[in-house]
């Protein structure tokens, strides 16, 4: 990779970049082997960037915090992207659409996008709220817009477990919304659901959530947690 192609590219777009060359080399298996392939990136990502910060005047023990912050928003865009890559067949193939709550955030919507925004907006009395949604996935026909999925993409989840479930939740309680299914695709990173044994978070996502998709091989799989591979059959599901 040379200076001039990382300099045009975010940080994000370098790593999914760096998955699409790990995924020739071990195919549909690279899906279940992200947490070691983030590990890398994780390191290599940081290593650059304490010495880029280092130049800059900062202390090693600022630049090794700022790095340590910066890593936690560049992985979780390019998780997305990867989710994204996995699912971009089936979608094309099945006329289906993506987009996600920050393109649905933006001001001045085109009309599709518009109306997809609010078939999935969630009311508090006089107040309407748009759900947390990584990536969400909808048909588009006649001019009507019918959302079959949303996907919570998180690495790890340092006591956030219970953010997407409330989402599942509030869904449900329209009748609108109520057949959105919600799922959740992860690496587990830091092993916080991956095992049976009663944590909190492993029992409040398999329990409201619509699936648990594992992206790595070393997990205990139930009916609703299982690997990473089921994700377009269970999708398949929906239509």
């Amino acid at each position: 990779m040379t200076e001039m192609y990382q300099y045009n590219m975010k940080s994000y777009e370098i790593i999914a970049e760096n998955f699409a060359t790990f995924f020739r080399e071990y195919g549909n298996d690279s899906y279940k082997m992200l947490k070691n392939f983030f590990e890398a990136e994780r390191n290599k990502f940081s290593k650059e960037r304490i010495a880029e910060l280092v130049k800059t005047g900062i202390s090693n023990e600022e630049a090794v915090i700022k790095a340590r912050q910066g890593w936690v928003s560049t992985i979780g865009r390019s998780l997305e992207i990867i989710i994204e890559k996995l699912i971009k067949n089936f979608c094309e193939k099945n006329n289906l659409k993506l987009t996600n709550d920050k393109v649905l955030k933006s001001k001045n919507l085109p009309k599709e996008l518009d109306l997809v925004k609010r078939a999935i907006l969630v009311h508090f009395g006089k107040n309407s709220v748009l759900p947390d949604g990584d990536i969400i996935i909808y048909k588009y026909r006649n001019e009507i817009p019918k959302v079959l999925a949303i996907l919570s993409v998180k690495n790890s989840f340092r006591e956030r477990y219970t953010e997407t479930p409330y989402w599942k939740l509030k869904l449900a309680e329209s009748e609108v919304t109520k057949n959105i299914c919600v799922f959740m695709i992860t690496p587990d990173s830091d092993d916080e659901i991956s095992r049976k044994d009663a944590t909190k978070s492993r029992i409040v996502l398999e329990y409201e959530l619509d699936g648990v998709y594992m992206a790595k091989d070393d997990f205990d799989e139930s009916e609703k947690v299982k690997g990473i591979e089921y994700l377009i059959s269970d999708l398949e599901k929906l239509l």
